[in-house]
């Protein structure tokens, strides 16, 4: 047997060992077989065969007696490769996502801020499947995803904040949100007589951004009118969008088709904000078109409650109702009248759609009687204690003790919690309260629960101290110069 020198490996010089430098024994555990078979070999070969590897560092075996052993332990080859790492790292896929810190931000997203946004919590929820390859290829619409899973997370571990964490949360915040309103403006000047020269996702993206922007606001509980802005805002992006039928005469009618594809889910997601934002606000309410592409999502997953089974219809013309009785003051009339006993009809009759689950069930149940409790108010304010009123209440808080903490429906959940803490009066009632909106700000750590129940509480305060419907939230919110959303 003939054993060629390596030539795979430059030679440095040769270290030359003698035979009495080895011992078969350490061969056991080698290719060249049993040590029966060892011990035969030619010692010439084996001498041979490490005399071309005499490029190979030996520094760290040595002669005990007769035997070859480690001079180190194993530990410190694991020490040298720690000490050599690679000279090039590989930067993240995504453009905009570059920094460390920037990288923990789009990871939180799509593993946690994306799963509390609607009823859907998994990792296929629609902002992971819809939204983030809209913003992979928008570096603005990065940001502010960044953004608002950097606000999310202060909210979640404020006493564990990192000032360089908020810093970078505020910086991408405010750079996305100073591209976006340049972009708007650029956009609503030239897209009414260029078309042509934006696509369809275009609109999309910058519409999917002031949704996001007002998700930063719901996150951050601002109460200065800023989620409403951003709402109004999409609202505007939208009706670039519209396109009114051929053979239409004067203002557009509310079946609408769309110039621009965007994805139904947000315009779902948006229908359902813009709708609930009318709760609280003391403006009248516009109609809200229902725009062909909604239809598409019959049949398919809901991402929040109501826009599909119509349950947002209510909340239009009861908002509808309460700003006329405003302008009314609070007097009733025929018309109110009637359109409040209208609208309970068709309260009453409502069906949820098929649900797959009992918390699906039972959000639905939910909106039906806080709409029912809303109503109410607004014909008989100073009937806050009525039992029609406290059924409902104990309703709501009791069966909410069924919603398990992570459920999807949670994300939902607000709306009805805070129309039944607005009417609680009973001690039990408000301590289920309480307790509901501590697991939902547990849960989703989202800003907005925190001013609900600042709200509610005064509420409570209020008719404690005697003051005439303590439950007309919108005089509160008015009066202590505050807006809030619900969603």
């Amino acid at each position: 047997m003939v054993t060629q020198p390596r030539n795979d490996v430059p030679q440095t010089g040769p270290v030359e060992y003698s035979l009495e430098d080895f011992d078969p024994e350490f061969f056991m555990g080698s290719t060249l077989g049993p040590l029966e078979d060892v011990q035969d070999l030619n010692n010439e070969m084996i001498l041979s065969e490490f005399n071309n590897h005499s490029n190979t560092n030996f520094r760290h075996l040595q002669f005990e007696g007769d035997h070859l052993t480690y001079a180190e332990d194993i530990s410190q080859f694991l020490e040298i490769e720690q000490r050599s790492p690679l000279s090039f790292e590989l930067q993240h896929i995504i453009i905009g996502v570059d920094t460390p810190l920037e990288r923990r931000l789009f990871d939180h997203f799509t593993s946690s801020t994306s799963t509390i946004l609607t009823t859907s919590s998994g990792p296929a929820n629609p902002f992971n499947s819809i939204v983030v390859p809209l913003a992979v290829r928008d570096e603005t619409l990065i940001r502010l995803l960044l953004s608002l899973a950097g606000s999310q997370l202060l909210k979640r571990y404020p006493a564990r904040s990192d000032p360089k964490l908020r810093e970078e949360t505020i910086r991408l915040h405010q750079q996305a949100r100073k591209d976006q309103y340049q972009r708007r403006q650029d956009l609503e000047a030239r897209f009414p007589d260029h078309p042509s020269e934006y696509t369809d996702r275009d609109l999309e993206v910058v519409f999917a951004a002031y949704l996001v922007l007002c998700l930063y606001e719901i996150c951050e509980g601002s109460a200065d009118g800023s989620g409403h802005e951003h709402l109004a805002s999409a609202g505007r992006i939208l009706n670039l969008a519209l396109a009114p039928p051929q053979d239409s005469v004067g203002l557009p009618p509310l079946h609408c088709n769309l110039k621009a594809k965007i994805h139904p889910f947000l315009l779902e997601f948006y229908l359902y904000h813009v709708c609930l934002a009318t709760v609280t606000a003391p403006f009248t309410p516009i109609d809200l078109p229902q725009y062909e592409h909604i239809t598409h999502l019959l049949g398919q997953d809901k991402y929040v409650v109501g826009v599909q089974d119509g349950l947002i219809k209510f909340i239009a013309q009861i908002s509808a109702l309460r700003s006329y009785i405003d302008k009314n003051n609070g007097e009733l009339d025929r018309y109110i009248v009637e359109t409040a006993v209208q609208i309970f009809k068709e309260l009453e009759a409502w069906e949820p759609q098929v649900t797959s689950s009992r918390p699906e069930y039972l959000i639905s149940s939910f909106y039906k009687m806080a709409l029912y409790i809303w109503l109410f108010s607004i014909i008989y304010p100073d009937q806050k204690g009525h039992r029609k009123v406290q059924a409902n209440v104990r309703h709501i808080v009791t069966e909410m003790c069924e919603i398990r903490s992570g459920d999807g429906v949670m994300a939902c959940m607000l709306f009805p919690l805070f129309i039944a803490g607005s009417a609680a009066v009973s001690k039990e009632d408000k301590s289920l309260i309480v307790l509901h909106f501590e697991t939902l700000k547990k849960w989703s750590a989202l800003g907005n629960i925190d001013l609900t129940l600042e709200a509610v509480k005064k509420m409570w305060e209020d008719d404690e101290a005697g003051v005439k419907n303590s439950w007309n939230w919108v005089k509160q919110l008015k009066s202590s110069k505050m807006s809030l959303l619900v969603t």
